[in-house]
C-alpha cells in the first residue's frame, strides 16, 4: 500500500539548502552583493591573462606605429646687453615682441620661402610648423615636425631663417619714405630742367637776357630747388626713422638635432592596451562566475527529491 503524505508532513528544506556555499538562494537569479569582486578573485587568472595579453598588444602597436621627430629653432629679438642700463625694460618690451613676431609662421612670404627651399605646400608646411614665446624672455621659439630627423631640423631652419628675413623686411619698409623717393627724383629733374632754361635764355638772347625773363627763369629754378631740398631732408627722416632691417629678429640657436616620440607612443598604446585588458578580464570572470553558479544551480535541481501523489 501507497504511503499517502499530507500537506503537514511536508517540511522546508534545512537552512543548509538555502544557504548554500556560492551565496545564492535556490531559484534566485540576482547576483548578492559583492558579486563582482567575488568573481574577480575567483577567477583572477583569467584578468591578469587578459591584462597581460592586451597590455603586449599595446606596446607591439606603439612600437610599429611611425615615429614623428620635432625640431626647434630659438630666435631671439633684438640684441640683449646685460650692461645697458635698460636691460630690464628692454627684456619686458621685446617679451611681448615675441610674441607678436611669433605669430609670422603663418605669414605667406614665410610658407613661401619654404615651398622656394624645400618644395613644401603651404598648407602641408603650416600643418607641420608651429612657434610659441618663451615665457619671461625676449626670444621665441620654432618648432618643426617631420617624418625623419633630418626633414624636422630643416623645416624648423629654413623657417626660422624665413621669418628673420620676413620681419625684417615688413618692418623697415615705409611705404612715406617710398612715395618721399619719387617725388624728391622727380623735384631733382625740375630743377636740371630749370638750370637748362636759364642756359638755353641766355644762349638765345647773346647773354642779355630780358629782365622779365630771367626773374621769372631763376624764380621757378629757386622754387624748384626749394622744393628739391625739402623733399631731400624729409626722405632722409623717413629714412632714419626706419627699423633696421638686420638686427630685429636673430638667430639665437638652430635646429641641430631632433627628438621621436617613439618611446610615448609606446607608453600611451601600452597604457591603453592596460586598461583594456582590465576591462575585459573583469567581464570575462563575471561571465565565467555566473556561467559557474547557473551551472550548480542547475546541477542542484536535478538532486532535489519529487514528491509523488498517491
Amino acid at each position: 500500500m501507497t504511503p499517502t503524505i499530507t500537506p503537514s508532513q511536508i517540511t522546508d528544506p534545512p537552512p543548509a539548502a538555502l544557504n548554500r556555499s556560492d551565496g545564492q538562494l535556490t531559484g534566485i537569479f540576482e547576483p548578492p552583493s559583492g558579486f563582482v569582486l567575488s568573481a574577480i578573485s575567483r577567477h583572477k587568472l583569467i584578468v591578469l591573462l587578459c591584462v597581460a595579453a592586451f597590455t603586449l598588444v599595446g606596446l607591439a602597436v606603439g612600437r610599429s606605429s611611425k615615429v614623428l621627430y620635432t625640431a626647434s629653432a630659438t630666435l631671439q629679438v633684438g640684441q640683449v646687453n646685460p650692461n645697458s642700463p635698460g636691460f630690464y625694460g628692454y627684456v619686458q618690451s621685446s617679451a611681448s615682441l615675441a610674441t607678436a613676431f611669433s605669430r609670422s609662421i603663418a605669414a605667406e612670404p614665410v610658407l613661401a620661402a619654404v615651398q622656394h627651399k624645400l618644395g613644401l605646400a603651404p598648407s602641408a608646411a603650416l600643418g607641420r610648423l608651429s612657434a610659441e614665446p618663451i615665457p619671461q624672455a625676449p626670444a621665441f621659439r620654432v618648432a618643426a615636425t617631420g617624418q625623419s630627423e633630418l626633414a624636422a631640423v630643416q623645416l624648423a631652419n629654413v623657417a626660422a631663417n624665413a621669418v628673420i628675413a620676413y620681419e625684417g623686411q615688413s618692418n623697415s619698409a615705409n611705404p612715406e619714405a617710398e612715395s618721399l623717393l619719387h617725388e624728391y627724383r622727380e623735384a631733382s629733374v625740375r630743377v636740371q630742367h630749370a638750370t637748362e632754361n636759364i642756359a638755353h635764355l641766355a644762349h638765345r638772347y647773346h647773354g642779355k637776357i630780358p629782365k622779365s625773363l630771367l626773374a621769372r627763369a631763376e624764380a621757378d629754378k629757386n622754387a624748384d630747388s626749394a622744393r628739391y631740398r625739402a623733399l631731400g631732408s624729409s626722405y632722409n627722416a623717413a629714412v632714419l626713422s626706419q627699423a633696421p632691417r638686420t638686427g630685429l629678429v636673430s638667430l639665437l640657436a638652430g635646429a641641430a638635432s631632433a627628438s621621436g616620440n617613439r618611446s610615448s607612443k609606446i607608453e600611451l598604446y601600452g597604457f591603453i592596451g592596460l586598461l583594456a585588458g582590465i576591462l575585459v578580464g573583469c567581464s570575462a570572470a563575471v561571465l565565467r562566475e555566473r556561467l559557474r553558479i547557473r551551472g550548480r544551480r542547475a546541477g542542484a535541481d536535478m538532486e532535489m527529491p519529487r514528491s509523488h501523489p498517491a
